[in-house]
């Protein structure tokens, strides 16, 4: 006896599904089993003392290490005088030999698939070609660099690289000293990016004094980090012992206590021109330039190459955002919020805005921005350059949308601040938990009123591009649909709810052109589907178009 066709054909797929079901478990076994060797071995492997000649090589390293890398720029002096260091720790500058850096990149690839949680923590070397660096070096220009607007700076190949990293879901979180939000104009999401000593481009984390105290937020999800960090890379940063540095020495701690139920850290990863006071407790040590070090290591991971260009942020600088109106995300994020629970994050010239709670404007000590926040009782605040300023809630205004930084410039009682375009594009996916300004009562009602009369995000005209995009777009949502509906009618509920939220995305004038589109193609299906029945009758090409 055999079975029907059809019969033979689901149970031939089911026992491939199980074989691939029974492969990725195998898969995954021998990860489990590889990645308690390792943590073993980094268990046994204790913190190596600066003349020992793995030291240049890191604790977990497998291979030859009786040449040290090639010394390419040698000093004498500290790499900085702000920061404490060891005697024997100069600004010398080394680089691995390509067949070492090589092996030590494969390594690190293989830390990446093993790690459960990789941070990324930077230092002002990544963009030092770009911006400028605090640490003496040979390869890199000391202090900020004198070429147009810093806030005009491109993002560097490293920048890149990690943002394709982050998109890919291989790096799960990225912790940055520095404030050029050069990773989010690199695409890298700004939910995942902790600004841990303030941005350029978030008014409600200004850049933090040395003698400042950081955001409360930001430093608890540093705490969060320090504690789940399975593997922390850290890339262009001296490790001088800022508070921060905490994730890198105390991850790198983790990977030499005694390992509970196959647990254990897999430690640091340091990647930078000079050596740091924690080399000795890295479990992998690469000298180069990151720049000429992570493009291969994308292809190590298998991520395809990435081209060096920026991001396309959204053209309106208006949108309905699934945020509270006092900007803190609702619970049940962008995906599972009806947009009558929505408010709008109006962002267009003139709009009025004011900057949330919990900001850090105060423990910033920013000079120019002391009065915003000051308490009621204090009756003024000696500001920039002596001016004497009135505390004030932290109520103004979008100035202008810069595109050259890719920022909305506010002006905050009577101060210029910064607000990245990528918050917008952030906000609208429901990606950060807070936003940092939101739209005074008055101005969100404009919006309100301004969608109904189809007067907001509505461009002259779209252009043929745009139109282009838009029927692509509109092609694959309707054959996710068709082809889900085919198959599964829950699927296909879920694929229509987010069509119908990409539908709601867009601004009125696409809607528009959108609404023109489905009808047009549905005559087109009707007028075929008359065609098909006349050639099903007559055998001919004519047909009832």
């Amino acid at each position: 006896w055999r079975a029907p066709r059809h019969v033979q054909d689901r149970e031939n797929s089911t026992n491939m599904t199980n074989a691939h079901d029974w492969c990725e478990d195998a898969g995954q076994h021998v990860r489990e089993e590889e990645r308690k060797r390792l943590v073993q071995r980094l268990y046994s492997t204790k913190a190596l003392s600066h003349l020992d000649p793995r030291f240049f090589f890191g604790r977990g390293y497998q291979g030859p290490t009786d040449v040290a890398p090639p010394c390419v720029w040698e000093s004498s002096q500290t790499p900085r005088e702000d920061h404490a260091t060891p005697q024997w720790l100069t600004a010398s500058e080394f680089s691995d030999s390509p067949d070492v850096a090589a092996r030590k990149i494969a390594q690190l690839a293989n830390l990446m698939r093993l790690s459960k949680h990789t941070v990324v923590y930077s230092g002002a070397g990544i963009s030092a070609s770009v911006i400028g660096q605090a640490a003496r070096s040979g390869t890199n220009t000391q202090g900020w660099l004198k070429r147009g607007s810093l806030r005009e700076a491109r993002p560097t190949p490293t920048h890149y690289a990690l943002g394709a990293l982050g998109r890919a879901g291989i790096v799960h979180g990225w912790v940055q000293q520095n404030h050029d939000g050069l990773p989010q104009k690199a695409g890298f999401p700004q939910e995942r990016i902790n600004e841990i000593h303030g941005s350029w481009y978030d008014p409600a984390n200004p850049v933090v004094k040395y003698n400042g105290s950081l955001k409360d937020a930001e430093y608890d999800w540093l705490e969060r980090e320090i504690r789940s960090a399975d593997l922390v890379i850290a890339l262009g940063t001296s490790l001088g012992g800022l508070n921060a540095d905490r994730l890198v020495s105390e991850t790198a701690a983790r990977s030499m206590q005694r390992p509970r139920r196959g647990g254990g850290a897999l430690g640091s990863v340091i990647i930078n021109l000079q050596q740091t006071p924690e080399d000795g407790d890295a479990t992998l040590r690469l000298f180069g330039r990151t720049d000429d070090l992570l493009p291969p290591l994308l292809t190590a991971l298998g991520v395809a190459a990435v081209a060096a260009v920026p991001p396309t942020w959204p053209r309106e600088s208006c949108a309905l955002v699934p945020y509270s109106a006092d900007g803190m995300r609702l619970a049940a994020g962008a995906a599972g919020v009806a947009p009558s629970d929505m408010t709008w994050l109006d962002l267009r010239d003139g709009a009025r805005v004011r900057i949330t709670s919990g900001h850090n404007i105060q423990g910033a000590k920013q000079p120019s921005f002391m009065h915003i926040g000051a308490p009621p009782a204090v009756t003024g605040v000696v500001g920039q350059n002596g001016v004497l300023r009135r505390s004030a809630p932290g109520v103004g205004k979008v100035v202008r949308r810069d595109e050259a930084s890719e920022s909305f410039i506010l002006e905050i009682e009577g101060t210029q601040m910064h607000l990245g375009i990528w918050w917008l594009e952030a906000a609208a996916r429901g990606g950060p938990a807070q936003l940092p300004v939101t739209n005074v009562q008055e101005e969100r009602q404009a919006a309100e009123e301004a969608v109904e009369s189809a007067a907001v995000l509505r461009p002259s005209a779209l252009t043929a591009v745009r139109e282009a995009e838009l029927s692509a777009e509109w092609d694959a949502w309707a054959e996710q649909v068709a082809d889900e509906k085919a198959s599964d009618a829950k699927v296909a509920q879920g694929k229509q709810q987010l069509a119908k939220q990409w539908f709601g995305a867009l601004h009125p004038t696409e809607q528009a052109f959108v609404k023109q589109l489905k009808q047009l193609k549905d005559k087109v299906k009707e007028n075929t589907a008359v065609a098909k029945g006349a050639q099903r009758t007559r055998h001919s090409s004519d047909s009832a178009w």
